[in-house]
């Protein structure tokens, strides 16, 4: 099977504000099935976002508040799995852009011919829950999920 570019995807969740407020992406060369190919994605969605590359959430998004205060570059939770959001379009294209052209020696001359996502990339896009601290806590699994409603619950004294 041929290698091929796979990507990690992070959004970062502010629990006081309940927003998103960030983004992060990395990519990977990998051989093999889709499927080990997600599980080598979900292993290491759980720590590779502390060397990835922090953006911020694009201008386009916006939230209004209770209060009626509007602020740009941030979203709601509900964003970061809607394909129609594109939420990550713009992380893709930094990540693009910062490839290495590969060499290609098939001619008489060494060519360096650019990289490019293929148009529906093999991801796996985990939440990092961000507590009233700074701690991050990647959302993963059921235990994850559990672990932040319980602590949502705590810091909100229910």
């Amino acid at each position: 099977m041929e290698a091929e570019l796979i990507f990690n995807l992070w959004a970062i969740y502010d629990a006081d504000s309940g927003t998103v407020y960030g983004l992060s992406g990395k990519a990977y060369n990998l051989s093999g099935t889709d499927r080990k190919k997600l599980d080598f994605l979900k292993i290491a969605s759980r720590t590779d976002y502390v060397t990835a590359k922090r953006y911020r959430v694009p201008e386009r998004f916006s939230i209004t508040f209770s209060d009626a205060v509007s602020q740009r570059g941030v979203t709601y939770l509900n964003a970061v799995h809607d394909p129609n959001a594109q939420l990550f379009e713009e992380v893709f294209q930094h990540i693009e852009a910062e490839l290495p052209p590969l060499p290609d020696f098939s001619g008489g001359d060494v060519v360096n011919v650019r990289q490019t996502i293929p148009e529906d990339p093999l991801c796996v896009t985990t939440v990092l829950y961000e507590d009233e601290v700074g701690d991050i806590r990647p959302v993963i699994t059921d235990e994850d999920r559990e672990w932040i409603a319980q602590h949502q619950a705590m810091v909100l004294g229910q």
